[in-house]
């Protein structure tokens, strides 16, 4: 993953106006990996993303049921995979057949998955700075998700 871009939210609205603009520039069929400790504003990003893409409902973290689905202009999974333990149970749930959806799919805690993952995705990887600070850099692999990080680097 060569292109990236970065920035620094000082508040949980400055992350929300950054979710809101990368959910503005993605082209379905879309994969957003998302990597940061506890607390650190996955879901919130998610969450902004989706209302962004015109789902009006509510967005919930799939902690215990793994997916959520929503529709809205555009079909949207969400996936929480930090109760999985083994790749296995990934293939269980159907996580290759999601992949092969027409949608986008944001997927929390993907590094058990990382194997599964097809050649093109954007990595947000969220680090926490302070208690309201976080630092979001974004990588991309793959021709359309690195034409995303351009976009955004362009726009942002």
């Amino acid at each position: 993953m060569k292109k990236k871009y970065s920035t620094i939210s000082k508040s949980p609205a400055e992350t929300v106006t950054f979710a809101k603009k990368l959910a503005d520039l993605i082209e379905v069929p879309a994969l957003i990996l998302l990597k940061g400790n506890l607390g650190t504003g996955k879901t919130l990003i998610t969450k902004a993303a989706v209302a962004a893409l015109g789902y009006q409902g509510d967005v919930t973290s799939p902690t215990f049921n793994l997916v959520q689905e929503y529709q809205a202009q555009v079909e949207i999974i969400h996936m929480d995979l930090y109760r999985l333990e083994s790749s296995e149970e990934l293939l269980e749930i159907g996580f290759e057949d999601y992949l092969n959806r027409d949608a986008v799919i944001f997927i929390e805690w993907p590094e058990l998955a990382l194997s599964l993952i097809p050649a093109d995705f954007i990595f947000v990887n969220i680090k926490k700075l302070s208690d309201r600070q976080r630092e979001i850099t974004v990588r991309g692999e793959g021709k359309m998700s690195s034409l995303l990080i351009e976009r955004l680097n362009q726009e942002c």
